[in-house]
């Protein structure tokens, strides 16, 4: 039986050992290519070989969100405080 051309990230990121989370951000920092079909997003069995090959020395650099930035200074409930 031949094994999948394109693949899930759940299952890429299983194969590599790391999270969901860290492979989207590979993806998002153009290491890793992937394949849109709708709204899902797959890698191919190719790509994901040829980054498996590759040397890794660089970091991932975090990709911004949409959170809001942190606060400095101490946490105050509601009704407490200033």
């Amino acid at each position: 039986m031949k094994s999948n051309i394109l693949l899930s990230k759940k299952s890429v990121a299983a194969s590599l050992s790391i999270c969901v989370r860290t492979l989207e951000k590979l993806i998002a920092a153009g290491e890793l290519p992937v394949i849109r079909i709708g709204s899902r997003v797959m890698i191919s069995r190719d790509a994901l070989e040829t980054f498996m090959r590759r040397d890794h020395s660089t970091q991932v650099k975090d990709v911004q969100t949409s959170r809001s930035p942190r606060r400095s200074g101490r946490f105050t409930r509601r009704g407490h405080g200033r």
